[in-house]
C-alpha cells in the first residue's frame, strides 16, 4: 500500500513517539530537499562534453563520404564505444559517470546506423522512424537495469519519434491522431513508477505528452465533447499527480485543465464574462492543489 503521509507528518510522528529526538527531528526538517556534490556536477559536465566533442570528430571524419561509408563508420564507432563505456563502468567511481555519456553516444550512433541503412536500401521514410526508434527504445529499455540515468534518457527520447511514425503511417488523416500521444504518455508515466534513474524526467516527459495531446484533441471540430473528453483526460493526469505527490505532473496537468476549460467555454457560451470566470476558476483551483502538493513534495526521486 503506498504511503499518503508526507515526510514532514513522518518526522513529526516520530518525534512524538520518542523515536527521534527533537534535535534530529529538527535536523531533518532543515535538510536540503536534494544537493548534488560539486564531484558530481564535474562528472556530469565532462560527460556532456565528451559526448559533444565525440560527436564533433565523427562528423568531421564523415564528409564527403558516401552513404554506404558512412553507414559503416556508424556501427564501427557504434561498437567501439560501446566497448569503451563497458570499459569505464568497470572502473566504477567517476569513470562510471563517464561511461553512461560514452554509452549514449554509442546507442545514438546504432540508431543512427540502423536508419541510414534502412534508407539505403530504399525503405519508406515512416518505416525507417518506427524501425530506428524501435531499436534506440530497446536500447534503453535493456540499459534501464544496467545504468543510473542514459538508459531512461534513451527511452524518453526514443519515444515521441516512435509515436510520430506510428502516426504518420497509420493514422495520418484521423482525428484521433493525438490520442496516440496520451498512450505514449501514459506509458513514460508508468515507465516512471519503475526502478529507473531519473524518474522525473520519464513523469515529466509523460505529463507533457499526455497534457499537448489532449489540448490538440481538444481543438478538432465544434463538439463540445471532444473537449469534454480532452478536459477529463488531463483532469484524470492532474488527478494523478496529486495524488502521488508529483509536483511536475500537477503542474504540468494544471496547465492542461486551464487551457481546456477555456476551449469548452469558447464553445459552450459566447459571453467573455463566462469563459473568463471558467478559467479563473480552474486556474485558482490549480494554483491551491499545486501549492498543497509542493508543501509536501520533499525531494525528486
Amino acid at each position: 500500500m503506498t504511503n499518503k503521509k508526507s515526510a514532514s507528518q513522518l518526522i513529526n510522528e516520530y518525534e512524538a513517539k520518542g523515536t527521534l529526538s527533537a534535535t534530529d527531528a529538527q535536523a531533518l526538517r532543515d535538510a536540503p530537499t536534494w544537493s548534488v556534490a560539486f564531484a558530481d556536477i564535474a562528472a556530469y559536465l565532462g560527460g556532456s562534453v565528451v559526448f559533444v566533442g565525440l560527436i564533433w570528430i565523427v562528423v568531421a571524419l564523415m564528409q564527403d563520404l558516401t552513404q554506404v561509408v558512412i553507414d559503416v563508420v556508424l556501427f564501427i564507432v557504434s561498437g567501439a564505444t560501446a566497448a569503451l563505456a563497458f570499459w569505464l563502468s568497470r572502473k566504477g567511481g567517476k569513470k562510471q559517470t563517464l561511461s553512461e555519456f560514452v554509452t549514449a553516444f554509442s546507442a545514438t550512433s546504432f540508431a543512427i546506423g540502423v536508419g541510414l541503412l534502412l534508407e539505403i536500401v530504399n525503405v519508406e521514410d515512416d518505416l525507417i522512424l518506427i524501425i530506428a526508434s524501435s531499436v534506440a527504445l530497446a536500447i534503453g529499455v535493456i540499459l534501464i537495469a544496467q545504468t543510473a540515468f542514459v538508459g531512461t534518457v534513451i527511452v524518453v527520447l526514443a519515444t515521441q519519434p516512435l509515436m510520430a511514425g506510428v502516426i504518420s503511417k497509420f493514422f495520418a488523416d484521423a482525428s484521433v491522431a493525438p490520442l496516440i500521444y496520451v498512450v505514449s504518455g501514459s506509458i513514460l508515466l508508468w515507465f516512471a513508477q519503475q526502478k529507473i534513474g531519473i524518474r522525473f524526467l520519464a513523469r515529466g516527459a509523460g505529463a507533457g505528452s499526455v497534457m499537448f495531446a489532449a489540448i490538440a484533441y481538444s481543438t478538432q471540430g465544434n463538439d463540445v465533447l471532444i473537449p469534454a473528453i480532452a478536459l477529463l483526460i488531463v483532469g484524470l493526469l492532474f488527478a494523478y499527480g496529486s495524488k502521488f505527490h508529483y509536483l511536475e505532473v500537477v503542474i504540468i496537468g494544471g496547465l492542461g485543465v486551464t487551457t481546456i476549460t477555456g476551449i469548452l467555454a469558447g464553445k459552450l457560451s459566447d459571453s467573455p464574462l463566462v469563459q473568463g470566470l471558467s478559467i479563473i476558476t480552474a486556474g485558482l483551483s490549480i494554483v491551491f492543489v499545486s501549492y498543497t502538493v509542493a508543501k509536501k513534495v520533499k525531494r525528486i526521486p
